[in-house]
């Protein structure tokens, strides 16, 4: 095997060998189906499997084939190899040039107070980057990567580092980390560009600017990383140490974690969430259920799943009534924030909770709906408008605790830094596997002030219909599997039980 950067070549290919690496190098890629496709077939998804490398042959049919595939999957071919009999050879043509930027100056880092295992971290990311060998890094949300980031950086002071996520806001809050210590920090997202910095923090879609091949490429909620477009964006990044961190590894329902195993290598270590509350690294979360009864299910005649999220609950009356008591059981101290799937979601709740403040994508909501809105009665005339800069404006105002009551959409739902949050409401119904871990991990983060002991996250089993209580049902699985306590109603004598004082 040869190997060059991020490319791993296989020479001397022979039926046998090719038909091996054929399977180890195949994955069944689960393609959704919605409304009529999905009626048609009888599913919600279509098998497809999906090769993760390429036959090259010589036309001439002098030299022998190769198979080229990404060189993450080298640990993977190697233990397949030697199960069926084989001997790997691994020979490394890799650009050696610049590596003398990966010898760390530990010193530089005297002052810095490590939390558990952080120090621990970065050490195996430098020796992941001498051996020229990318890693994903399995960690819980508020466990401190962007000051990972930022001690890689100061450990590493030649190196030319890119850092990347899907989030614009999460981007940002990175860059503003950043730049507040490291003295040369560049900025590209949202329209806005600033290059030619030792340290540049690129927006996932704004990718494609990048110049390619820094020395190191971390990439942050990196779960999301796994779609064609964002796969190509990385390609540029031939020879560049990649690091991935998520707290979402191999849970895709798409099964494409195996495309981010050809991407960023094996997962090299991982920070478990209950041990990282024992360090006092993050806060306890707590999961209060609350059921919701109806008579009769108002969605139970859709087939369509849009449909049935309309009526069963984005429109869905009596749920957002019980919505809307859970959000206001808090003092007005309390940061609340109340997660919803849809800006058409939030504004029926904006009509129960008119004391929240809405926070959306800038183009999440047309004038048309705006107005349909503001005529049945859902919103008022002088709602603002959402900007950009109202956008950032909101989260600086969030994370600061000048702002206490919010109502939003996915905008916020990962990476965001909320210290003093102390209430997450879950009125989503999601049934996402990623989902489940990162919204919930908005509370997980230390306080800035005193008196924050754990985060309440408070989700709904919805009793009056068997499709989303079963959604209920596999979010309750997927906490218990978090090992986070949970508290259910009949456990307890009243709703006073529940009310945080």
């Amino acid at each position: 095997m040869r190997r060059d950067g991020m490319l791993l070549v296989v020479e001397t290919l022979n039926p046998e060998l090719r038909s091996l690496l054929a399977r180890e190098l195949t994955y069944v890629k689960h393609t959704f189906l919605r409304g009529w496709a999905a009626k048609a077939a009888g599913r919600k998804f279509m098998p497809v499997p999906t090769a993760c490398f390429s036959i090259k042959t010589d036309p001439h049919g002098v030299l022998p084939s190769v198979l080229m595939t990404a060189a993450g999957y080298l640990s993977r071919i190697s233990a397949a190899l030697r199960e069926a009999g084989w001997t790997p050879l691994l020979k490394d043509v890799s650009p050696t040039r610049r590596d003398f930027v990966f010898q760390p100056r530990w010193a530089r880092l005297d002052d810095v107070d490590f939390r558990w295992q952080q120090r621990e971290l970065l050490e195996l990311m430098v020796q992941y980057a001498q051996r020229n060998r990318p890693a994903r890094i399995d960690c819980p949300p508020g466990y401190g990567k962007s000051f990972i980031i930022k001690c890689l950086a100061r450990l590493l002071p030649k190196a030319r580092i890119d850092v990347t996520t899907h989030s614009l806001d999460v981007i940002r809050q990175i860059f503003n980390d950043l730049r507040g210590d490291l003295p040369s920090v560049g900025f590209v997202g949202g329209g806005k560009r600033r290059y030619d910095e030792r340290v540049m923090c690129y927006s996932g879609k704004s990718l494609h600017h990048a110049a390619g091949d820094a020395d190191i490429l971390l990439v942050d909620e990196g779960h999301e990383f796994a779609t064609p477009d964002y796969l190509a964006r990385l390609a540029r990044y031939t020879h560049s140490r990649r690091f991935m961190f998520s707290a979402s590894q191999d849970v895709r329902a798409d099964n494409a974690d195996f495309e981010l195993l050809g991407a960023f290598g094996p997962i090299a270590m991982t920070i478990p969430y209950a041990e990282a509350v024992a360090h006092q690294c993050i806060v306890p979360i707590e999961v209060w259920w609350e059921d919701v009864y109806m008579d009769c299910s108002p969605c139970d005649s859709y087939d369509d799943p849009t449909a049935r999220n309309r009526w069963g609950i984005w429109r869905n009356e009596t749920r957002n009534e019980v919505i809307a008591a859970a959000a206001r059981r808090f003092p007005e101290d309390d940061q609340v924030l109340v997660t919803v799937a849809t800006v058409e979601h939030a504004a029926f709740l904006k009509q129960k909770l008119p004391e929240f403040t809405l926070c959306y994508g800038e183009n999440g909501l047309t004038e048309a709906d705006r107005e349909r809105y503001v005529r049945w009665g859902l919103l008022t005339r002088d709602e603002p408008r959402m900007t950009l800069s109202r956008r950032e404006q909101l989260k600086d105002a969030f994370s600061a605790g000048e702002l206490k009551k919010v109502i939003a959409t996915g905008v916020w739902n990962r990476g965001v830094d909320f210290r003093d949050l102390a209430v997450l409401v879950r009125a989503d119904a999601q049934d996402s596997a990623v989902a489940d871990t990162q919204i919930p991990g908005r509370v997980s983060r230390l306080g800035q002030a005193a008196g924050k002991e754990c985060g309440i996250v408070i989700d709904f089993r919805d009793q009056f219909d068997a499709y989303f209580k079963r959604k209920a049902g596999n979010r309750e699985r997927r906490y218990e599997k978090q090992k986070w306590l949970q508290r259910f109603p009949e456990y307890n004598a009243s709703l006073e039980r529940f009310t945080r004082r």
